[in-house]
């Protein structure tokens, strides 16, 4: 929010910095047109005074500046030789001259923005865009020439002022990169509102104010200032004001002063603060929205004005909007969907709590789901509890609740209740984070102050925030407290999260490297370039992905594709066809669009009128298998093993099956595809080199589904993009055309993979026989058995072994107790957490409709993993999945170490859960991705090993007993949306 303030300091920093330099020979610049030094021709107090008036012209304070030049005519005149005084004043003419040419260009405001130093200093000495020609490149600095075409759109707009007064106001606002302060938009209302009304509408189209989320992780700024007025301004100001400029009005009314660089308060905004521009650019707002991740949670809105609401709010009118739909949807119950989607954007459910001071009983709970972990967020609990205890009573949406002294009634228990508000634990499968309806009526019989609140009871005022709905999830104080009773965990047994806390910067995304060792000294995370998903999102995708943004006309289904782009830009959007979000008939049973549910032991979901459901066979012979007319395969197909390669990339174990799932005679040809060398017809360019590149694709549109790509490698390698690949040495290479150049043989794509073994063929569960187990694993398939595939398993319901007639060895489960599943036609069971997830053909079709063949890749079973895995932020865990003869995809999370501990199982399991709700709830997160975006229901298939049926019959009771836990309580809401 605060990294427009840095951007203005450091501009006159940089000027200061430059001009300076210039002033005292240490940096010469033949754009400033002087040829010597001012100062040093002269000596004593006139070099001295030279020397300050230099320093006052670089912050363009006319004011001083006139003083400090009233005190070189003083010191200067009368005692210098007559040529040196010449030689002198002819300088410091020519160099006055080219400062004020200098500093009366719009553009200076700016010169923070360049990458090049070339182009900084080209900006400081320029006095026009033209000067700016021969050193900077509008391509290279996108950002700069931004800032640019708004200073001449601020140029243009205070032209229209019909006085001085109101274009010295309007070229204030535009001229600063901050946005005005209470005193600049008084007086540009009162210089131009009455006699120049179109400088008014100009600058509302360009200047808005943006709304700060999360505030509260700023609280600690506050203990920076000595200033007992300032501290306590800066904690009342995060904490009631929702606007960032509303939060610097307050800062420095409240005895702060303006926002300067040297000031530790403002130090602290300054470098914590994310990115809010004040000031948009109207074209990259319509393309993409204020927040395009939000918008997709408008369609979640009970009442169609919310819903209006919501649209106007994320598209491109925030500042108009908010206020409004704060006041009338955020703080309703009957919006909870709403909220909890908007909550999704910002803050995510994640496993792990752990390093806080205050709210201690939160923490070592390793497996355990909180939105908000952080220190800042446990000094927002502190302060909560101290202002509770300071007034008397605390602030709800409409209502003060008047409570006794909570030092005396129940404190532990209104302590738990500041950092759930807080520190927001999230339940396991609903992702809900309310407290519950038990906890409310507790705590306000006994506390409350009913002399102050006449006419309301416990049970009115708890009716009124929580629903009566004993079977919702909700969050019971219960377990905070007291501290948590998680045994100590050796370092070997710990989970860890190397992206928390954001470590990477405001336009990068992060993401795990689970390929990193202790032992090899490498770096646990990565960053990557990034684009936000609107100008004031908070959510990132990797630049390369494809986006789907909602058309703000209102009409539910009206979406366009946009990607990524190596900048950091969102651009190439495609609009998709509208389609109609229409209800589902099953006979005559009306099934509502987004729902999902059984048909027998098929999991099906309802999507735009499409119904979509997985392929099991339901029924089994309870005769053996091998006398049995039936068989546990979808269409009753025989347990042959003659694979078939589908036109889709992927094997299946047999013709039947093929057939069973769609697929003509025509659609595919016999043989793994594993098996296939893609490459043999040569398909590529005579100065191209074919190189396998095998893929799975969720359409049979895809024409074709491309199993190879071409590699020019007399190119410059330099110039593709890092697409990591291994050769058979075991050496990696940036991407495929370095690795030809090196004269390698390819092994597999991705980085080299340490944890497993490079030779010996092993079978995938996906039917396919790989070189090596690290081949298999770099596919994202996990290993059935060793040795070529020479079978097809049943489907059962347990994780067990299902081809006990065959010549197979199953490898030792990891854990003898784990929880885990046998995959489809699989032999062997893993120890992994596993999610079977639907996706719409039409979804499907129509976004390779919309890509028209720009880019079929992120549309295949590999990209849905990679989005997949960018959810899970425990590097002791990763994705790996099939497309299954089911019409499904299977998705297991699975350790990384094959000595896994319980825990990082247990984290592992969770993971996929938390995946799994992420899918049911059609979260923003999911939605906006195209990867992700078809997807439309999950379901959890993982269970406990068949020998371990006590603990499965332990798990199914704890599950059990979350999902009938008492109704929510709305407590947890007024602090994140404030009325």
């Amino acid at each position: 929010m605060f990294e427009l303030c840095a951007r203005s300091v450091a501009v006159l920093w940089i000027i200061f910095a430059v001009r300076f330099c210039c002033a005292r020979g240490l940096l010469r610049s033949p754009d400033l047109g002087i040829d010597s030094d001012c100062c040093t021709q002269t000596t004593g107090s006139c070099r001295s005074a030279c020397e300050q008036l230099m320093l006052v012209t670089t912050h363009a304070d006319a004011e001083v500046r006139d003083q400090r030049l009233l005190d070189v005519h003083n010191f200067c005149s009368p005692n210098l030789r007559k040529k040196m005084q010449a030689s002198f004043w002819n300088c410091m003419n020519e160099t006055l001259k080219e400062l004020n040419r200098v500093e009366q260009w719009s553009g200076s405001v700016c010169c923070s923005l360049p990458h090049s130093e070339k182009c900084q200093q080209a900006c400081v000495s320029a006095g026009s865009r033209h000067d700016l020609i021969p050193n900077c490149r509008q391509s290279d600095e996108i950002s700069f020439f931004n800032c640019l075409d708004r200073q001449q759109v601020g140029e243009d707009c205070c032209g229209s002022a019909r006085n001085a007064e109101c274009q010295t106001a309007c070229q204030t606002v535009f001229r600063s990169e901050l946005t005005p302060n209470r005193e600049a938009r008084e007086n540009l209302s009162v210089a131009c509102s009455d006699s120049s009304p179109r400088v008014m509408s100009c600058i509302n189209n360009f200047i808005r104010v943006s709304t700060v989320s999360n505030a509260h992780k700023y609280l600690h700024c506050c203990e920076k200032t000595t200033k007992v007025d300032c501290r306590e301004a800066c904690r009342t100001s995060l904490r009631t004001k929702s606007t960032d400029q509303e939060i610097i009005d307050s800062l420095q009314e409240g005895g702060c002063g303006p926002p300067l660089l040297h000031e530790a308060l403002w130090q602290c905004f300054l470098q914590g603060g994310e990115a809010v521009p004040s000031s948009l650019e109207s074209s990259r707002i319509e393309r993409m929205g204020m927040d395009s991740a939000k918008m997709h949670c408008c369609f979640k809105a009970v009442q169609p004005s919310c819903r209006r609401l919501c649209l106007k709010t994320f598209s491109n009118e925030w500042t108009r909007s908010w206020e409004e739909f704060a006041k009338e949807c955020l703080s309703q119950l009957t919006e909870d969907k709403l909220l909890q989607c908007l909550d999704e954007v910002e803050e995510p459910c994640e496993l792990g709590c752990e390093g806080l001071s205050y709210c201690t009983n939160f923490n070592n709970r390793p497996t355990e789901l909180f939105r908000s972990c952080s220190s800042q967020a446990d000094e927002a609990a502190r302060y909560d509890v101290a202002l509770w205890q300071q007034k008397g009573f605390l602030s709800l949406p409409g209502l003060n609740l008047h409570v006794r002294n909570i030092s005396r009634c129940s404190p532990h228990m209104w302590k738990a209740v500041a950092c759930t508000l807080q520190i927001k634990p999230c339940h396991r499968h609903s992702h809900a984070n309310r407290i519950c309806r038990d906890d409310c009526f507790e705590l306000l019989s006994h506390c409350v102050d009913w002399a102050k609140m006449p006419g309301y009871s416990a049970a009115s005022l708890c009716a009124r925030l929580s629903p009566d709905n004993p079977i919702i999830p909700c969050i019971s104080l219960s377990p905070y407290l007291a501290p948590s009773d998680h045994p100590y965990h050796p370092p070997h047994d710990q989970l860890t999260q190397p992206c928390k806390g954001d470590p990477c910067n405001s336009s990068q995304i992060c993401q795990v490297n689970r390929n990193c060792h202790h032992s090899n000294g490498c770096q646990p995370y990565q960053c990557f370039q990034g684009c936000k998903l609107g100008e004031v999102s908070q959510y990132t995708v990797p630049a390369g992905s494809y986006v789907r943004i909602p058309v703000p006309s209102g009409q539910k289904g009206c979406l366009k594709i946009c990607q990524c782009s190596s900048l950091g830009t969102i651009d190439q959007c495609q609009p998709m066809p509208c389609f109609p979000l229409d209800s589902c008939w099953l006979g005559s049973k009306k099934i509502d669009h987004g729902s999902w549910f059984y048909m027998e032991c098929n999991l099906c979901s309802c999507y735009a009128g499409e119904i979509s459901c997985s392929k099991k066979q339901c029924e089994v012979s309870s005769l053996s298998v091998k006398d049995s007319a039936y068989t546990s395969l979808p269409c009753n197909c025989p347990p042959h093993h003659v694979p078939v390669c589908g036109r889709n990339g992927n094997t299946y174990p047999s013709s039947c099956l093929a057939k069973c799932v769609g697929l003509s005679d025509a659609d595919f040809e016999f043989g793994a595809c594993e098996s296939k060398n893609p490459c043999a017809s040569n398909p590529c360019n005579e100065n191209e080199v074919c190189i396998p590149d095998r893929q799975v694709c969720l359409s049979l549109l895809h024409k074709p589904c491309q199993q190879y790509s071409c590699v020019n490698a007399r190119n410059s390698c330099k110039d593709l993009p890092y697409d990591p690949v291994c050769d058979t040495s075991g050496h990696e290479h940036q991407n495929i055309c370095f690795l030809l150049q090196h004269g390698k043989t390819l092994d597999y794509h991705g980085p080299c993979l340490y944890s497993c073994k490079r030779t010996g063929t092993v079978c995938g569960i996906d039917g396919n026989t790989y070189a090596s187990e690290c081949a298999a694993l770099a596919r994202r398939v996990t290993v059935d058995y060793v040795g070529t595939c020479m079978t097809v398993g049943l489907i059962g319901d347990h994780a067990e072994p299902q081809c006990r007639h065959v010549a197979v060895v199953c490898p030792p489960l990891a854990r003898p107790d784990c929880v885990g599943i046998t995959p489809p036609t699989a032999c062997c069971p893993v120890c992994a957490g596993a999610v079977n997830l639907l996706y719409s053909q039409k979804q499907v079709d129509r976004a390779l409709y919309a890509l028209r063949g720009n880019s079929m890749s992120a549309l295949t079973v590999e990209a849905v993993l990679s989005a997949l895995e960018r959810q899970i932020q425990v590097a002791e865990c990763v994705v790996r999945g099939i497309l299954t003869v089911q019409l499904d995809i299977l998705v297991l999370i699975t350790p990384t170490d094959k000595h896994a501990s319980a825990l990082q199982f247990e984290a592992c399991v969770r993971e996929a859960e938390k995946l799994s709700s992420l899918v049911r709830r059609s979260s923003p997160r999911m939605m906006s991705e195209l990867s992700l975006s078809a997807l439309t229901a999950a379901a959890v298939v993982h269970s406990v090993t068949y020998n371990t049926a006590s603990v499965l019959l332990s798990l199914d009771l704890l599950s059990l007993s979350h999902l009938l836990a008492p109704s929510l309580f709305l407590l947890l809401r007024w602090s994140h949306y404030p009325p």
